[in-house]
């Protein structure tokens, strides 16, 4: 048995043993994703089409633009 296979074998049965306990069912790291409103593409976009528009206005109100 090579090293590169013991390893291998290692790394299957630590998977193994999270997926019995269950490691892999909640998916932290995405586990809300979507739930609240700023995760939408199309949210993001509206809320940095407003915030150019304050710009925008603001720099007509100074006179910039």
């Amino acid at each position: 048995m090579s090293l590169g296979n013991i390893a291998r074998c290692a790394r299957a049965s630590q998977i193994a043993r999270n997926v019995k306990n269950g490691a892999y069912i909640n998916m932290g790291k995405f586990a809300n994703f979507g739930s609240i409103v700023e995760d939408s593409i199309f949210a993001q976009q509206r809320e940095a089409d407003l915030k150019l528009q304050k710009i925008i206005a603001n720099k007509k109100a100074k006179g910039v633009a």
